[in-house]
């Protein structure tokens, strides 16, 4: 069979299953119809039975309820093995003293940033202390034992002033006696954010940050309760005075703190006059100025914060004078 008998079979062949199709179909359901397309229809959107919410307005979360912070203060000393003063072997040459604030384990559950950097904090503290008494032990064992009448030494006092869940605050005063004729004396305060345990700025808790309405409302307090009736400063003194407090704000350098119904200043004893006049202090009353403190630190309603701190005394730590020192060596090294 040649190549196009092949092709001629071929179509033959096509042609008769294609009638046989047809036949089959006519015979059968009928002719084929292709069913008729619809057209889609949108699916229906349901009416909403209720307010639609806004995406702006998100509700507060509950408001949590707190237990009054607890907190132990630790007194600790810092004493010299050798003794010797004013002829007797009772004293030791120097001794420095200091505090570290001790949560409660219900507040650390409650706090536990503010936990975390309390613990940073003392450590700071023991580290600061070291140094004071490093150096008062230094400074005592090169004095001339006729004159060694009293023992060289830092004491600290550390006092709670406010615990709530919006502020911590503590003010430690200091007494320093190094060789000299008459001793130092000032005041810190540390205040913690309990939610984060941040460490507050004086910018991070009052709205009053222009300098000279700042300066103005600490020299009213200061002359009427540090200075009173006795202190009637002219012009100048006055001028002198504002000025010295101005440059104490401007350079971070103010010392602040908080309790439950004043914002607590405190100047050291030659920031603002002659060292004979002492250290001041003033307590502006935040009734008084509404607008001072953001209101997220005012203080909040709790039992007296008294009621809720204890002190404990911690075993005496003795040192020798090299030992003191190689330490502070490594310590000052490191840091």
């Amino acid at each position: 069979m040649t190549y196009k008998k092949l092709i001629l079979t071929g179509l033959l062949a096509a042609a008769t299953l294609t009638a046989c199709t047809t036949e089959t179909t006519q015979q059968g359901r009928g002719p084929y119809e292709a069913p008729e397309e619809e057209e889609p229809t949108a699916t229906p959107i349901p009416t909403p039975t209720e307010e639609p919410i806004d995406p702006g307005v998100i509700d507060e979360p509950p408001e949590i309820e707190y237990e009054d912070m607890e907190i132990t203060i630790e007194n600790h000393r810092l004493e010299a093995e050798d003794r010797g003063i004013n002829g007797s072997n009772e004293f030791p040459y120097a001794y420095t003293t200091y505090q570290q604030l001790i949560l409660s384990d219900t507040s650390i559950d409650q706090w536990p940033d503010l936990y975390r950097e309390l613990e940073y904090e003392n450590l700071a503290v023991y580290h600061d202390a070291l140094q004071k008494f490093g150096d008062a032990y230094e400074w005592a064992d090169q004095m001339d034992e006729s004159i060694r009448m009293s023992a060289n030494c830092c004491e600290a006092d550390t006092f709670i002033y406010r615990a709530d869940e919006r502020m911590l605050c503590y003010g430690t005063s200091y007494y320093a006696m190094y060789n000299g004729p008459h001793p130092t004396m000032w005041r810190t305060f540390t205040c913690f954010d309990p939610q984060d345990g941040k460490k507050l700025e004086l910018s991070d808790v009052i709205y009053e940050t222009d300098t000279a309405k700042l300066t103005g409302i600490i020299w009213d307090n200061l002359v009427a309760e540090a200075w009173g009736d006795d202190f009637d400063p002219d012009e100048e003194q006055e001028r002198d005075i504002r000025s010295k407090i101005e440059d104490i704000i401007d350079n971070g350098d103010l010392v602040w703190g908080m309790d439950d119904k004043a914002l607590l200043i405190s100047f050291d004893s030659d920031a603002l006059m002659s060292y004979a006049f002492g250290p001041f202090s003033a307590e502006i009353n935040l009734e008084d100025y509404p607008d001072l403190v953001y209101e997220w630190y005012l203080p909040q309603e709790c039992s007296p914060v008294g009621g809720r701190v204890s002190e404990t005394d911690c075993e005496t730590e003795s040192w020798n004078l090299t030992d003191i020192l190689n330490y502070l060596s490594v310590l000052m090294g490191r840091e």
